[in-house]
């Protein structure tokens, strides 16, 4: 878990491997898939609802690089579904290679600052 929580400040994204980071939140009970779609809207893949991405915050969002191409950015945030309550994965593009979807939902979702607290 310490290997996750140093991966979690957004200002030092790790080269973990991306199925390793999906894989440990599973073991955490992350176990659905998301997706974004238009709109700034996340896609449910286990009841196939929709949802604001706005709704969702993402305050354990672990970013990561390719290992050969920095260029290569995605970051994974855990997400609940506020339909049918699956807890799991919504793995995002960003930077300049991220499709309009996921750009759009990494704009939309809440962060608060690394080291802030619940009220900030």
């Amino acid at each position: 878990m310490a290997d996750r929580e140093r991966s979690l400040d957004p200002a030092n994204p790790t080269d973990t491997p991306l199925g390793e980071v999906v894989d440990d939140l599973g073991d955490e009970g992350f176990e659905g898939q998301f997706r974004s779609e238009g709109g700034a809207r996340i896609r449910c893949l286990t009841c196939d609802s929709t949802f604001e991405a706005s709704t969702v915050v993402a305050d354990d969002v672990t970013r990561l690089e390719g290992v050969s191409d920095p260029a290569d950015m995605t970051m994974v945030v855990p997400v609940t579904c506020p339909t049918c309550s699956t807890a799991g994965t919504l793995v995002l593009g960003y930077g300049p290679d991220a499709s309009a979807e996921d750009a759009d939902v990494v704009r939309a979702v809440s962060r608060r600052p690394s080291g802030a607290g619940p009220d900030t």
